[in-house]
């Protein structure tokens, strides 16, 4: 039975750790952006975000082959990454695992790119230098989603995936809170996809907003999409992959909120 308070509980502790992994070294010229990160695709949309005031929306892929993953035995240290499936297999369940850090450098349109024009820019270098189309770029009702398309495979290779958030659910449009409606979207995505998805940290100051948000036969992004468009405020959010435990964790911020220093 899925159990919100749990869930929370268990999501806050691994996006601490994902958080760790998700905080990259980035560097930016006017045209060209270089990051180093376990996401860099995330990374990159963050520097975005805080150059041009931008909501751009982030999942992750699941992160399943050794070949993605690296092992955090010391806060203090790098984490290492896994050689092995034998390894990994000894890991899960006793070690705190994170995505790979990759390096990620590409090129904006131009000096003052349309939104559009420059994410798709990082998506098409990112996905380029996988050799796939790992993530794409989706048009909402009001903001842009970098979506997963595929993940590395049990063979190694890419292989399709289906997005979490793409999961077709139903709410029932009553007035909640913003937090109750949250909750919901992750309390149904976990029972149509059996995929644990948690909230992570949510700003704070939203949680009590009224909505009576709802409706059936709705992606679980367009209902999100909804209640933040709804609420007015610079709100965006990523979906973290913890390796570790299987999970995801649903992070909704303030786009100034995370602007580098």
């Amino acid at each position: 039975m899925f159990s919100v308070v749990i869930c929370r509980a268990r999501q806050v502790m691994l996006t601490m750790g994902l958080m760790a992994a998700f905080l990259g070294n980035a560097s930016a010229s006017p045209n060209s952006i270089t990051v180093q990160s376990g996401r860099p695709v995330a990374e990159a949309i963050q520097v975005l975000e805080k150059r041009y005031g931008w909501r751009i929306t982030y999942e992750d892929p699941p992160y399943s082959h050794y070949s993605d993953i690296s092992v955090v035995t010391d806060l203090h240290l790098p984490a290492t990454p896994v050689q092995n499936p034998s390894q990994l297999q000894a890991l899960q369940g006793t070690s705190r695992l994170v995505p790979k850090s990759r390096s990620l450098t590409f090129t904006l349109p131009s000096a003052n790119p349309d939104e559009l024009g420059a994410v798709e820019a990082l998506v098409k270098s990112y996905n380029a230098s996988r050799g796939g189309n790992v993530f794409a770029v989706v048009r909402g009702t009001g903001l842009l989603h970098v979506v997963p398309r595929q993940k590395t495979g049990s063979s190694g290779n890419l292989e399709p995936v289906k997005p979490i958030l793409d999961t077709v659910i139903t709410i029932e449009p009553k007035e909640r809170t913003a937090d109750a409606l949250i909750e919901e979207i992750c309390k149904k995505s976990f029972i149509s996809t059996n995929t644990h998805v948690g909230t992570g940290p949510v700003a704070m100051n939203f949680l009590q907003t009224k909505t009576s948000i709802g409706g059936s036969g709705k992606t679980a992004r367009s209902i999100l999409e909804q209640l933040i468009l709804e609420i007015g405020a610079p709100l965006s959010w990523r979906l973290f992959y913890g390796p570790d435990d299987k999970s995801y964790a649903l992070n909704i911020y303030r786009v100034d909120f995370l602007k580098l220093q």
